[in-house]
């Protein structure tokens, strides 16, 4: 009989997943204003922040480790709309009981 030896169990990550309420709770009124009213007019820039509010407004959950999701807050804060902290506690704060999807 031969035997294998096998390494640790893979520890499995749950995705951090939010509902869509729990992603917008997550800026302050004051972002949340600045980025709505960057979406106002005939720009690339405003379309694109339109873009965005359509892709959250058509998602039922947020997950927080999409790449596609991080990149477009990471474009907000280079827009200006948010601060680098402040992306980053978007993105990666703790995912609350009240939060889960």
């Amino acid at each position: 009989m031969i035997l294998q030896e096998f390494g640790p169990p893979a520890v499995v990550v749950a995705p951090r997943t939010i509902t869509q309420l729990a992603y917008l709770s997550r800026f302050t009124d004051d972002e949340a204003v600045a980025i709505d009213l960057a979406s106002i007019g005939a720009t690339d820039a405003a379309a694109r922040v339109r873009r965005y509010q359509a892709i959250v407004a058509a998602s039922p959950t947020v997950n927080l480790d999409r790449t596609g999701m991080a990149t477009r807050v990471q474009a907000l804060k280079a827009a200006g709309l948010l601060t680098g902290p402040r992306a980053a506690a978007i993105l990666s704060g703790a995912v609350q009981d009240v939060e889960k999807a």
